[in-house]
């Protein structure tokens, strides 16, 4: 094969053949080259092939997997575990208190474990503590059960509302910072991973509520407040909630009639699907306002839990609910006859409103339009106070007004 290079030539040849020419200068005669005993002598004392090794490869690395993750647990399980013995020292050493006084103590006693918050529930006859570490926690009351997160208006060490950006799943939304909110993505109603589910555990019972960072740049929750007893009052309290001092909020009523300076919880609202929450008149909603404590300006206070209050009304720029309108592409004031903004409000749009009605000498409305409370009163009513409304078609962000002595919902928003 005229041409062609003597490699180009052996290519074509056996193994063996190749061996030799590649060994011995591409030599093919018959007899036995020079130095071949050597080459097969060698060959029998052959290293590992690349598929060996790599097969040894791997198996060291699931071996190391297997190992680290019985490693992993084994730490976690260690780290339970200790946060729950602080939990039960804890117990024992406040239900000594108890026993000799009469009541838990009123502050964090001297001498509990590093890991622990401690507060006093129930004016002295209840108790929460929370061992937190590295972003898990438990908690424990005087009931003696041990659960998992933290109790209200405690921070978890190392994550979940205390520490980082991110919003850990079901933390106290007590513990949720202006930083962690302006770390989310806007929610634009469609994006769901931009909505975070947090838990308020004043009152007894747990609630789990949505919030979200909406376009105007704010945590706003996405589910109306759903706090309130059918069978007892609740005592709220400055560490769970935005009040300035212990406030009652009255057991849950269906009837009876329009109160203006009396607090007032309705519920359960008839025919809930399960988004409406509870309805509360004016002097509830902003935790015992009256009509001559507030004739103007903004209520301080509110039954939205620890750094989180009611939004401002009046419409237009200015107040939290009017600007979230024209964040939503609206004027900040009522708006009608299918503009763009309308369907921002709407359940099925990033503010996710409720319609839940209200209560005015019973429940009225319900699936019908939403209603929710501002902080601001209306000086030019003073029976009245700003609330935003909401139905298929129409918007009064904030400019609307009710009266103070009907029951309609609370949305808070994040200080």
């Amino acid at each position: 094969m005229r041409g062609t290079s003597p490699q180009a030539h052996y290519a074509n040849e056996s193994p063996t053949r190749q061996l030799r020419a590649a060994g011995h200068g591409f030599s093919l005669g018959q007899q036995p080259l020079q130095g071949l005993s050597h080459l097969r002598q060698g060959s029998s004392r052959r290293g590992f092939t690349i598929v060996e090794l790599l097969i040894v490869v791997v198996v060291i690395a699931i071996l190391a997997a297997i190992t680290l993750v019985a490693y992993n647990g084994i730490t976690a399980n260690a780290k339970e575990s200790a946060l729950k013995a602080d939990l039960n020292t804890t117990a024992k050493k406040v239900g000594i208190t108890q026993a000799e006084t009469g009541s838990y103590p009123s502050s964090e006693p001297a001498g509990l474990p590093d890991s622990i918050q401690y507060s006093q529930t129930s004016s002295g006859q209840g108790f929460c503590a929370t061992a937190s570490k590295d972003g898990k926690a438990f908690h424990i009351t005087e009931s003696g059960t041990i659960q998992s997160g933290a109790c209200s208006g405690h921070t978890i060490a190392g994550g979940g509302g205390g520490g980082g950006t991110e919003i850990a799943a079901n933390s106290p939304i007590q513990n949720v910072t202006s930083a962690q909110c302006q770390a989310l993505p806007t929610f634009t109603g469609s994006n769901n991973d931009a909505v975070r589910t947090v838990t308020d555990n004043r009152g007894g019972t747990t609630r789990t509520y949505e919030i979200a960072k909406l376009a105007d740049g704010k945590c706003w929750m996405l589910t109306n407040l759903k706090l309130g007893s059918t069978s007892s009052s609740i005592t709220l309290t400055p560490a769970d909630s935005n009040v300035a001092s212990n406030f009652t909020l009255p057991q849950l009523t269906t009837g009876g009639n329009a109160e203006y300076d009396l607090p007032r919880a309705y519920g359960p609202v008839d025919n809930d699907p399960g988004n409406y929450g509870y309805l509360y008149n004016f002097a509830a909603a902003t935790a015992g306002e009256t009509l001559a404590s507030l004739t103007t300006g903004n209520a301080q206070h509110s039954i939205c839990p620890a750094n989180w209050g009611l939004p401002s009304g009046g419409g237009g720029s200015g107040n939290d609910f009017g600007d979230l309108d024209i964040a939503f592409g609206g004027t900040g004031n009522y708006a009608g006859g299918g503009e763009a903004n309308i369907a921002k409000w709407q359940p099925s749009g990033p503010f996710r409103g409720s319609f839940s009605g209200g209560w005015v000498d019973g429940f009225d409305g319900q699936g019908v339009a939403g209603y929710l409370w501002s902080a601001s009163a209306d000086p030019a009513y003073p029976g009245t106070a700003f609330s935003a409304g909401f139905d298929p078609s129409y918007v009064d962000p904030g400019d609307g007004y009710s009266g103070r002595g009907d029951g309609i919902g609370v949305r808070c928003l994040l200080n």
